[in-house]
């Protein structure tokens, strides 16, 4: 399920708040899972899973589906490099995540769009998430639900630019009475698993930090 090198998701609660960090898998075998030390999402930092401390994990399988398990810490194993060892339950005990279970964000991003038999144009989201993005809609541009479209989203970080290329299917257009503009939502389905799970991080990232602001304000 889970292949060498690709990149893992971690929640775990610790002091009573929710914590979120990433690794990358680094060898399976024997239901064990051994994973390089996590780092932080927000932060950056390495942390600190004690033994039998319980974890929840996400990893895109080898069918490029999310997948999510629960398991405990083992300990730890020193080789060339130092590691953490988990637990891995049968493969009837993973869930997959479906896409409305994605966390959704709010973004101002650049968007290119390729329609199959027109211009490309460019446009801004304002949500995103590892599923599929909600763009505004210049005037004069019609679209069918169903149709799919190519995009280029560019995902800015103040350390990482990167650009999302993906196919996706057009889900909804509609006109948001709030802001007077014409909006469109879109379900990517075409996407590397390696840049799904880039977005499932951002958005998590993003998410965080809200709340961090929001507990300082």
């Amino acid at each position: 399920m889970i292949e060498i090198g690709e990149n893992v998701l971690l929640e775990y609660i610790e002091e009573n708040e929710l914590k979120k960090a990433k690794s990358k898998a680094v060898s399976i075998e024997n239901n064990e899972l051994l994973i390089a030390y996590p780092v932080d999402v927000v932060t950056g930092r390495t942390v600190i899973l004690h033994n039998d401390m319980e974890v929840t994990v996400e990893f895109v399988g080898k069918d490029e589906v999310p997948y999510r398990f629960t398991s405990r810490i083992k300990g730890k194993v020193k080789d060339k490099l130092q590691m953490i060892c988990l637990e891995v339950p049968p493969r009837e005990k993973m869930k997959r995540i479906q896409r409305r279970q994605y966390v959704r964000t709010d973004a101002v991003l650049d968007v290119q769009i390729q329609p199959a038999n027109e211009e490309e144009f460019r446009t801004l989201s304002y949500n995103i998430s590892a599923g599929g993005i909600a763009v505004v809609l210049a005037d004069g541009r019609s679209f069918q639900a169903g149709e799919s479209l190519r995009l280029v989203i560019c995902l800015s970080e103040e350390e990482h630019p990167r650009q999302i290329e993906t196919e996706a299917v057009v889900r909804r257009i509609f006109d948001d009475p709030k802001s007077g503009k014409r909006k469109m939502t879109l379900e990517y389905s075409e996407i590397a698993a390696s840049d799904q799970q880039v977005l499932l991080q951002y958005c998590i990232r993003r998410q965080l930090n809200k709340r961090r602001k929001a507990r300082m304000e």
